[in-house]
């Protein structure tokens, strides 16, 4: 038999069929062709026929017969090693598909304001981590406004904010979660830390670093000293980095405004006191927004499902209306 050279597409010349694979992937299990051909629920004259049919269309010897064992030449084992290999990629590429359909794998992208979110989003990618690790997550943060543009963008697949405050066409799902919650946060062992609770006006008298005018919180604080008739703190450094207001009220007498969630983890760690007041405040509620235009793809529905499960059961109760800490 001659031993032509195989051109490019040899295997559409030689029809090579999945069945041929799988025969010969038996051929590496079994030493016989009748316990090859008995694994795959095949007679052996067709499983001999079938090697056969595939030895004439290739021009190569596959295998020689020694007693009623079946030896494959070197051809032969080329050709077994290269059918497992590639059996074996259609069973991962079986597993990685079914995996892709049940929503255990893939990539999402969140986006997340800073404050009221940070405990359930950290909640929740503790537990995707655990779950669903071959999901990729990726974080985004901003402020409302421009997140709401990267999901209408389609830069990110969630949301996590609060709706835009002038109406848009775009069309949205929203549920929302819960309302944010502020604390006022200083250093550990500020003057007022245990003084038992703090009326608001004793506030105006220690200096302030808030975020820029205009922001949410800062202009609910402004608020509740002008519904008491009282005068607006004068001392106010404006700055939107975490980083610089951590700093400053560490080593001052400053105090700030943070959102509850965020303001506890850091309380948890010794950075900051979060100071026992006389009253409580809150800001716009925050939700949930997905696209209503563009279907969520199977990973996507596996981690909303997850943050639901999460907020829903944590954060609407963890702050429920009484002072805040």
């Amino acid at each position: 038999m001659s031993h032509p050279h195989l051109g490019p597409f040899w295997f559409i010349a030689s029809r090579l069929k999945l069945r041929h694979l799988q025969l010969l992937s038996a051929f590496s299990r079994h030493p016989t062709l009748q316990a090859a051909a008995e694994s795959l629920g095949m007679a052996q004259p067709a499983a001999s026929k079938l090697i056969g049919d595939l030895e004439e269309l290739m021009k190569i010897r596959l295998f020689r017969l020694e007693g009623r064992r079946m030896i494959p030449t070197f051809a032969g084992e080329v050709l077994t090693r290269h059918a497992v290999t590639m059996l074996e990629e259609l069973e991962r590429t079986r597993v990685e598909l079914n995996a892709l359909v049940d929503g255990r794998i893939g990539h999402v992208s969140i986006g997340a304001i800073d404050g009221p979110v940070i405990r359930s989003l950290v909640d929740m990618l503790r537990i995707a981590q655990e779950t669903y690790p071959e999901i990729e997550l990726e974080i985004r943060s901003g402020p409302s406004d421009a997140l709401f543009q990267m999901l209408v963008d389609g830069q990110i697949d969630i949301m996590l904010g609060r709706r835009p405050v002038i109406p848009s066409p775009y069309p949205v799902h929203y549920e929302e979660i819960a309302t944010e919650h502020l604390v006022v946060a200083a250093r550990p062992d500020h003057p007022l830390q245990d003084t038992g609770p703090i009326p608001l006006p004793a506030l105006a008298d220690y200096p302030w670093i808030l975020q820029r005018k205009g922001s949410r919180s800062r202009q609910r604080l402004e608020e509740l000293f002008l519904d008491r008739d009282l005068t607006l703190p004068t001392r106010i450094v404006s700055s939107d980095s975490w980083m610089m207001t951590l700093a400053y009220i560490t080593r001052t007498d400053a105090l700030t405004l943070l959102s509850a969630p965020a303001a506890e983890l850091q309380r948890d760690v010794g950075q900051i006191a979060l100071l026992p007041l006389d009253f409580s405040f809150d800001v716009a509620p925050w939700g949930m927004l997905v696209s209503k235009d563009r279907p969520s793809t199977p990973a996507a529905t596996t981690i909303l499902s997850l943050l639901r499960d999460i907020t829903h059961k944590g954060e609407a109760g963890r702050f429920d209306g009484g002072s805040a800490p």
